[in-house]
Protein backbone atom coordinates (compact mmCIF):
# COMPACT_ATOMS: atom_id res chain seq x y z
CA UNK A 1 0.00 0.00 0.00
CA UNK A 2 1.53 3.25 -0.87
CA UNK A 3 1.83 5.84 1.64
CA UNK A 4 -0.83 8.34 -0.31
CA UNK A 5 -3.00 5.59 0.25
CA UNK A 6 -2.11 4.82 3.75
CA UNK A 7 -2.91 8.52 4.47
CA UNK A 8 -6.08 8.89 2.66
CA UNK A 9 -7.35 5.81 4.49
CA UNK A 10 -6.25 7.44 7.94
CA UNK A 11 -7.85 10.57 6.81
CA UNK A 12 -11.07 8.80 5.97
CA UNK A 13 -11.10 7.58 9.45
CA UNK A 14 -10.86 10.60 10.61
CA UNK A 15 -13.85 12.39 8.93
CA UNK A 16 -16.23 9.23 9.45
CA UNK A 17 -18.38 8.41 12.18
CA UNK A 18 -18.46 4.19 14.46
CA UNK A 19 -20.99 3.56 11.76
CA UNK A 20 -18.63 5.37 8.75
CA UNK A 21 -20.70 7.81 8.02
CA UNK A 22 -19.95 11.36 7.24
CA UNK A 23 -21.47 13.89 10.37
CA UNK A 24 -23.61 16.49 8.59
CA UNK A 25 -24.53 14.28 5.90
CA UNK A 26 -28.25 13.27 5.19
CA UNK A 27 -27.54 9.32 5.68
CA UNK A 28 -25.89 10.61 8.97
CA UNK A 29 -28.49 12.60 10.20
CA UNK A 30 -31.41 9.71 9.28
CA UNK A 31 -28.97 7.23 11.03
CA UNK A 32 -29.18 9.55 14.41
CA UNK A 33 -32.53 10.02 13.63
CA UNK A 34 -33.85 6.68 13.66
CA UNK A 35 -31.47 6.26 16.25
CA UNK A 36 -32.51 9.28 19.04
CA UNK A 37 -36.44 8.00 18.06
CA UNK A 38 -35.79 4.19 19.33
CA UNK A 39 -33.96 5.98 22.42
CA UNK A 40 -36.78 8.11 23.69
CA UNK A 41 -39.49 5.17 22.65
CA UNK A 42 -37.86 3.14 24.68
CA UNK A 43 -37.15 0.46 22.25
CA UNK A 44 -33.37 0.95 22.50
CA UNK A 45 -31.51 0.41 25.88
CA UNK A 46 -29.09 3.76 25.95
CA UNK A 47 -25.62 2.15 27.52
CA UNK A 48 -22.78 4.78 26.74
CA UNK A 49 -24.47 6.22 24.23
CA UNK A 50 -23.65 9.94 23.36
CA UNK A 51 -25.94 11.60 21.03
CA UNK A 52 -23.79 14.52 18.97
CA UNK A 53 -25.28 17.96 19.40
CA UNK A 54 -25.90 18.29 15.89
CA UNK A 55 -28.08 15.96 15.63
CA UNK A 56 -30.16 17.81 18.79
CA UNK A 57 -29.61 20.81 16.97
CA UNK A 58 -31.47 19.49 13.66
CA UNK A 59 -34.30 18.25 15.95
CA UNK A 60 -34.81 21.23 17.33
CA UNK A 61 -34.75 23.12 14.12
CA UNK A 62 -37.91 20.74 13.00
CA UNK A 63 -39.43 20.98 16.52
CA UNK A 64 -42.69 23.42 16.43
CA UNK A 65 -41.74 25.79 19.62
CA UNK A 66 -45.57 25.77 20.61
CA UNK A 67 -45.66 22.33 21.49
CA UNK A 68 -42.98 22.22 24.11
CA UNK A 69 -44.97 22.89 27.37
Amino acid sequence: MSNLQRRLKKLEAFLTDDAGLLPGSQKWLACWTERTDKILSGVDEVKGCLIPLEVVDAILETTDPSGIA
